[in-house]
């Protein structure tokens, strides 16, 4: 049984159905690190590194020793915990009626009762309260996210011009990275960033000499996607982090880069795979008109039902459709036109009246038909169809270019999130034994 695919929950669900660690074996709980007011338990950092060590295995990806993942599974629940408390601050609430609208959504995706998704957590071994709190804490991310970084995003017409107008044949390449990040903060002096670049090139070494570039993403990798081996999966070259952009088009499949300094520090990145996917693209367009009439304070369903099929035959012997239209549609946004719709490609009508006029030849009527508006006669006037690939691929860009700056924003402001928060760390880690970090 597969578990749930939500966008930002698919990854912990997944593992979670391939964790049967029971509860019972968790060892007695400590505090592992202090979190502003907040803390996190010796329990939740075994349960996370378990879930990403089933999470490696589903990709392929040899797990390291756990001590190898220990520090980097820790300060990914560290910047959770920064961004539910930040959710917290903002007011974001998740009460437990939506949580369980979430829980049944999850359950429904995996063709399952939510009782029956809670009866296997139990089968695994998990506890279904703790699985209700990190989904919780997940949809709370969600949620911050979009208000801190996804409604400050932008994309105009004028950004969509200017990358279509440096459009090249590389834009209908896909890139598979894999990445690795040596983190600067914000402000870092020289000595700061020296340190973080010798340990960059260290790392560089490391790869080019042959080491795993996965198993050395996860482990000394600051960036997002570490957890994964440093995967940042297909992205058009548009959609990449603009320090990348420049590279990745440069590179053979396999290659390495150099050091590249961008704002968050010195980034390393590997070309997997890449893929063309250019393509014409065409919408099929129907031109209708239609006339509707619905019931009213002075008209019962029956006597509507009736006028309907009157207008109906009255169009069959011949009368004008737009005249009749104009006179007896209830439609205000036609009714002028003499019931024009205008070319509209598929899906935006109705589902009861998209099948009507689909199943209409050029110039044929159709006979009285209901929807939740009221009853129709419809007739289609030609179909067409066009070359959208133009349109598509400024939707495409526009998409891209959203994605790509919402990206990079929520970089900045995780890291910003991480500079400014109190962390004291009680568990010996390779980097850290019992340091603190106050609040900038």
């Amino acid at each position: 049984m597969k578990l749930p695919c939500l966008p930002l929950l698919a990854t912990l669900c997944l593992t979670l159905f391939c964790n049967a660690t029971s509860a019972a074996e968790e060892p007695l709980d400590r505090i592992v690190a202090v979190v502003n007011t907040d803390v996190v338990l010796q329990s939740e950092l075994d349960r996370a590194i378990k879930i990403t060590e089933n999470q490696l295995r589903e990709r392929g990806i040899a797990v390291p020793p756990t001590s190898g993942l220990q520090s980097q599974v820790l300060e990914r629940l560290i910047v959770t915990r920064l961004q539910t408390e930040r959710a917290t601050e903002a007011g974001i609430r998740i009460d437990d009626r939506e949580l369980n609208e979430v829980l049944t959504a999850i359950a429904g995706q995996n063709k399952v009762s939510l009782e029956q998704f809670i009866e296997t957590l139990k089968q695994q071994g998990l506890d279904y309260a703790a699985v209700r709190e990190q989904v919780r804490d997940e949809v709370l991310s969600q949620r911050v996210r979009q208000k801190e970084v996804g409604s400050r995003v932008v994309v105009t017409e004028q950004d969509v011009d200017f990358a279509l107008a440096n459009a090249s044949a590389e834009d209908n390449t896909e890139y598979r990275l894999s990445h690795i990040l040596v983190a600067v903060p914000d402000g870092a002096n020289t000595e700061v960033r020296a340190k973080a670049r010798a340990k960059a090139q260290g790392l560089l070494k490391q790869v080019r000499e042959g080491g795993d570039f996965a198993q050395i993403a996860i482990a000394s990798s600051d960036g997002q996607q570490a957890l994964q081996g440093g995967d940042l999966d297909w992205r058009k070259g548009n959609n990449l982090p603009t320090a990348f952009a420049n590279v990745a088009p440069r590179l053979s499949i396999g290659e390495i880069s150099n050091l590249i300094e961008s704002g968050g520090g010195y980034n390393i990145i590997k070309l997997v795979e890449k893929r063309d996917t250019s393509e014409r693209t065409t919408v099929s367009e129907t031109r209708a008109q239609h006339i509707l009439v619905a019931p009213n304070a002075l008209r019962d369903e029956e006597a509507t039902h009736a006028l309907s099929r009157d207008l109906h035959d009255r169009v069959v012997k011949g009368e004008d459709f737009a005249t009749l239209a104009k006179k007896y549609s209830d439609d205000p946004g036609s009714k002028n036109s003499g019931g024009d719709l205008g070319w509209q490609p598929p899906g935006v009508f109705a589902a009861e009246f998209q099948a009507a006029i689909d199943a209409l030849q050029p110039n044929q009527v159709s006979a009285p038909f209901h929807t939740q508006f009221g009853w129709h006669i419809a007739r289609v006037i030609e179909r067409r169809t066009r070359d959208a690939t133009d349109e598509a691929r400024r939707g495409r860009v526009r998409q891209a270019i959203g994605q790509r700056k919402e990206a990079e924003e929520y970089e900045a402001w995780v890291r910003r999130l991480r500079d400014e928060a109190y962390v004291e760390y009680r568990l010996a880690t390779p980097d850290a034994a019992s340091s603190t970090k106050p609040a900038g």
